[in-house]
């Protein structure tokens, strides 16, 4: 057993307190019991006592090693202390006693302790080791002088972090702050897309027409499906609001959406804005001080209904009826440039029924097609297409360069697919949601290309719905196929030349995913870690990997708690709080429970920080 492994900063004090022997072991088997060494602080003691009685363990120039074998040892460790005045050990030379080293070892290691005190015998009769030791004025140097580890970041060229070190500015602030709310809602409206998305896609799709089944056991299904694509807008209201002003801002958040989505047709762009709104009004009514009398009231009375009001009455009194006039004024547009040319035209729908996914710019130019497919099917030829480029073209993207999407994306683009094909837009809102500035022009772009070849090829679509399950009632399948794989194809390359790589981190997970470990045992880590993503899969947990491999490496104990797909994980209590100096927030969406933490210092990261300079970070342990 090496005693570079034995030793830890949390085990060493360079100003005991003591004055006597009984207090010395005392105050030395405390800092192996805080760390977490011992099962039986009392019982170890005793065997302590028990190998003074043999033979007394002080030794000349002030040096003692106090040791034992013991059942209440759970964990090999060695304690070391410092005592500026002396203390009267009873050592065979007369002299007080200024230097420690107490070695704690498990019963059923015989060898152990010989070990580690010949090492430390070694350590010893250096030249100049003891005196060096009392010279240390802080605990880093002690630890580096016992180890010979030097305290430098162990991962190359990785400088010590700093919170202090380029502070982002204000605005960068608020910017990260907004999308981790924006992907703390998404995250959880993607369920309720893939889930509603693919029964109403099944609905269609073995109804074998091209429009929804309208009786037995099919309708059932498409009925279900429905429910989830009418309840996801509301679902992202509301964890937005959640993620901003916790609880409270759940109802107001989800009340206000549903009314924004199906009283003025605002779609999900709609229900982003009104649950932010939400969110930042609760949080506000918040900062009102209530009465002690009904402060317990607050949070499940008081801000949910003012805050419910105030947002709906935001919807119903202010933006909804712009938006609802909006909505006219581009459908009369659409109706107005029927008669233009083709390209045009189809430029203008492709873009629209692409641009927000079945929101309400989308329904204004489905709509449009959708009421004249008895009299002008063309206009359908054309929009049937650009309702399914979206999704297919993200599906086709995560197949063509897989690398460029994250495990949770990948995993969505199947469902994407399905969806697709079955012409629900739909299917594309992860993807747009977790990354809009990229994925938002490349299926606007897709949409044009594949509405205009729709009307390029002349394709007839009697069915007021798009994808390919209207293929039997479409007149010009060719063109109709033409114009799908060129809209989906045109999206797909946009999306993966925009895109930045993933792999490597995947890989990285891949690798560490077995190697290290987390402390699951309370009250036992040096420092401690929460991470958490958007999709509560794979940068949850590689910014843990990461973590946790620094942690071994520098022999650091931490404790991560992963808030995932599945919930908490080694959840954090408070006895882990008292025992730690540190918390890492590592994370792309807001944490849960925060308030647990603000009696301890605190590192605020991304993921992308927490995988990239996890030694660093450890290392901040230290400063």
């Amino acid at each position: 057993m090496d005693i570079t492994n034995l030793v830890e900063t949390e085990m060493i004090c360079l100003e005991l307190e003591a004055t006597t022997k009984q207090q010395a072991l005392e105050e030395l088997v405390e800092l192996l019991d805080a760390a977490g060494k011992l099962a039986d602080k009392q019982r170890f003691l005793d065997d302590i006592w028990k190998r003074e009685d043999v033979g007394n363990t002080g030794f000349e120039e002030g040096i003692a090693i106090p040791h034992a074998k013991s059942a209440a040892v759970s964990t090999p460790a060695v304690a070391v202390g410092i005592s500026r005045t002396g203390i009267d050990y009873g050592a065979e030379d007369g002299e007080l006693s200024d230097v420690f080293f107490m070695l704690a070892s498990p019963d059923a290691d015989d060898h152990h302790h010989i070990e580690v005190l010949a090492q430390l015998s070694s350590k010893l009769i250096e030249d100049g080791f003891v005196e060096q030791l009392k010279g240390c004025e802080n605990l880093d140097d002690a630890y580096q002088l016992i180890t010979d580890i030097p305290l430098e970041p162990v991962f190359g060229s990785i400088e010590p972090f700093q919170q202090g070190d380029e502070p982002l500015s204000p605005f960068k602030q608020r910017m990260a702050r907004i999308k981790e709310h924006l992907l703390f809602g998404t995250s959880h409206m993607i369920p309720f897309i893939v889930a509603g998305g693919v029964l109403l896609s099944l609905s269609v799709m073995l109804s074998g027409h091209g429009a929804l089944p309208e009786d037995g056991m099919l309708a059932d299904v498409a009925q279900m499906g429905s429910a989830g694509l009418m309840l996801f807008t509301a679902v992202l209201g509301g964890y937005i609001a959640y993620s901003i002003a916790d609880k409270p801002g759940l109802a107001p958040g989800m009340i206000g959406a549903w009314v924004a989505v199906n009283q003025y047709n605002t779609g999900f762009l709609g229900a982003i804005v009104v649950g932010f709104f939400a969110g930042y009004v609760v949080w506000g009514l918040k900062k009102i001080p209530l009465p002690d009398s009904m402060s317990s009231l607050g949070c499940i009375f008081i801000y949910p209904l003012v805050g419910t009001f105030v947002t709906c009455g935001a919807v119903m009194w202010v933006i909804g009826a712009p938006i609802a006039s909006a909505m006219s004024s581009l459908n009369g547009l659409l109706t107005g440039m029927a008669g233009s040319g083709k390209v045009l035209l189809g430029t203008v729908l492709g873009a629209m029924t692409a641009f927000d996914m079945g929101g309400p710019v989308n329904k204004v130019a489905t709509l449009f097609a959708q009421t004249q497919v008895n009299t002008q099917p063309w206009l359908m030829g054309g929009v049937g297409i650009a309702i399914c480029t979206p999704p297919l073209g993200l599906a086709l993207a995560t197949v063509l360069s897989p690398s460029k999407f994250k495990r949770d994306e990948r995993e969505a683009g199947k469902a994407a697919g399905i969806m697709g094909m079955i012409g629900i837009s739909e299917g594309a809102i992860p993807f747009a949601a977790a990354d809009p500035a990229r994925v938002l022009p490349a299926i606007v772009a897709g949409g044009i290309v594949g509405n205009v070849t729709g009307f390029m090829f002349h394709v007839i679509n009697h069915a007021p719905w798009g994808g390919w399950i209207v293929l039997p009632v479409v007149d010009g399948k060719l063109g109709y196929i033409v114009g799908t794989v060129a809209g989906s194809l045109t999206t797909a390359l946009i999306v993966i030349a925009l895109k930045k790589t993933v792999k490597d981190e995947e890989e990285n997970y891949n690798a560490l995913s077995h190697a290290y470990s987390s402390v699951e045992a309370e009250g036992e880590a040096d420092v401690l870690a929460v991470t958490s993503c958007p999709s509560g899969v794979a940068h949850t947990f590689l910014a843990a990997k990461s973590l946790e491999k620094a942690a071994y490496s520098m022999g650091v104990r931490i404790k991560v708690e992963t808030q995932g797909a599945n919930g908490i994980s080694n959840r954090i209590t408070e006895l882990d709080i008292r025992r730690a100096k540190l918390v890492i927030f590592a994370h792309d969406v807001a944490i849960k429970e925060p308030e647990r933490f603000k009696n301890i210092s605190i590192i605020d990261v991304s993921t992308k920080d927490a995988m990239l300079n996890a030694a660093a970070l450890m290392q901040s342990k230290r400063v």
